[in-house]
């Protein structure tokens, strides 16, 4: 009975300290989303802060495509137009709630690369109404960090 409890206490401390990646890309999309959500109190330099941390969370030439009904089909390349983009989102904004429900995470081959798909909640402004909308991430593994290369919604038939 010892001997299968120190084993079992073993398994769950190496899964703790050697999460999965599928754990781990998991992890990044979550907070992702916390990232992303800012509040009515957050000051400048919260904001701020919480777009450069936003930038953290991806890859130097990543891209952003997004197709929205009832939106123009827009495309952000690159790190420094998704900093202005954040920017002047957190600026414009009073809040932004951003979540992402439904997360499936499959990885390549290789353990290098991971596509997530989901369906992110968004809740802009003081508006009680938030928008649901199918997604789709493309992440790689860049020096022992998980950061997102593509970002792109998904159409579904309506």
């Amino acid at each position: 009975m010892l001997l299968a409890a120190a084993a079992a206490l073993g398994f769950w401390c190496w899964t703790i300290l050697f999460p999965s990646p599928e754990k781990l890309v998991l992890k990044k999309i979550s907070s992702l989303a916390s990232t992303a959500t800012i509040v009515a109190s957050d000051g400048n330099i919260t904001r701020a802060t919480k777009v450069s941390n936003l930038i953290g969370y991806f890859a130097v030439d990543a891209e952003i495509h997004f197709d929205v009904t009832g939106y123009p089909a827009h495309t952000l390349s690159g790190r420094d137009e998704i900093r202005e983009a954040a920017a002047g989102a957190f600026t414009s904004l009073t809040t932004l709630n951003v979540q992402f429900l439904d997360v499936t995470v499959r990885l390549a081959a290789d353990k290098l690369t991971a596509d997530v798909s989901c369906a992110a909640k968004v809740n802009a402004g003081d508006s009680k109404d938030f928008g649901v909308q199918e997604m789709h991430f493309q992440l790689k593994k860049v020096e022992g960090d998980w950061l997102i290369t593509k970002v792109e919604t998904v159409k579904t038939l309506s």
